[in-house]
């Protein structure tokens, strides 16, 4: 890991300042059935200003952006970039015989999203396995409370009982493909299996230690809704349905919604070329499966 981190710092030091650098994705961790695959590295920048760190890459690093992806950082309204997960994104970026795949979100926005869910778009991919390149203390609490947060979801979803460990995390590592548009199209429905098989260690080391884990079950008791984020909080307080369904509810809606508009707006950030060749690569991986 230290290697990609060099690596990934390599890539990154010729663009504006960041305020964090958070590499996901199976370009650095690996999932089941992809050991063979050269990815692209998937990368979260934590930045200031999107407006500000677009402009100046531009002129930094044009041939990091389409055609239409140039004449949209350029033109389009901040809120524009801004929507489908608060994050915008630019993919198939060459450097030392790789790719990377950046995006690019303003630090408030990663941090309300992170302890509030406003979106789940950030906080779904935060509690997966991910490689932290550059971080600050606020940004790593943030991270542990989602986590966190995400792990008593789990337990709510599930309910009082026995389940097996890599069952319990497939759910956990599930939360945030719950009403995905793109889920049963072009990504592989084995997705989230092969994540926790891929990465199983990384689970139990982040999770374990705050689960009661006995003969390789993990045992929920009853669990309260307490310290939820904000947005989950109230959703619940709204509803009166069971506490299951409710939280699946918010998840779909979440979901749903985010994933779509960052798809629609692909299409302008990448190019249409660079969005169809990604759209293709996961068809064809989903078609070996």
């Amino acid at each position: 890991m230290e290697t990609l981190k060099k690596e990934i710092l390599e890539f990154m030091k010729n663009r504006p300042e960041t305020v964090a650098i958070i590499g996901y994705g199976s370009g650095v961790s690996k999932q089941k059935d992809q050991e063979k695959r050269n990815p692209q590295i998937d990368l979260i920048v934590v930045v200031d200003d999107l407006k500000k760190w677009h402009k100046e890459n531009i002129e930094k690093n044009p041939k990091d952006y389409s055609f239409t992806g140039k004449l949209f950082f350029k033109s389009a309204p901040k809120k524009w970039l801004r929507s489908g997960g608060q994050i915008v994104y630019m993919t198939y970026i060459p450097f030392n015989n790789k790719k990377y795949k950046i995006g690019t979100i303003e630090k408030d926005d990663f941090l309300n999203d992170l302890k509030q869910w406003e979106t789940f778009y950030m906080a779904g991919r935060m509690q997966k396995p991910i490689l932290i390149v550059k971080s600050t203390k606020e940004i790593d609490k943030s991270i542990d409370y989602n986590r966190t947060a995400g792990l008593l979801c789990a337990k709510l979803l599930l309910g009082k009982g026995e389940y097996d460990e890599e069952y319990f995390y497939t759910i956990l590592a599930g939360l945030s493909y719950i009403g995905d548009t793109r889920m049963g199209i072009a990504e592989n429905p084995n997705k989230v299996m092969n994540i926790v098989k891929g990465s199983f260690d990384f689970y139990h080391k982040t999770y374990g230690k705050k689960l009661k884990i006995k003969n390789n079950k993990v045992i929920i008791e009853s669990e309260k809704p307490k310290d939820l984020p904000t947005n989950l909080d109230n959703y619940l307080k709204d509803n009166n349905s069971d506490i299951g369904d409710i939280i699946r509810e918010f998840l779909v809606n979440k979901n749903r919604s985010q994933s779509l508009v960052q798809t629609i707006k692909g299409l302008f950030t990448t190019g249409p070329i660079k969005s169809i060749k990604y759209v293709k690569e996961k068809l064809k991986r989903k078609k070996k499966k």
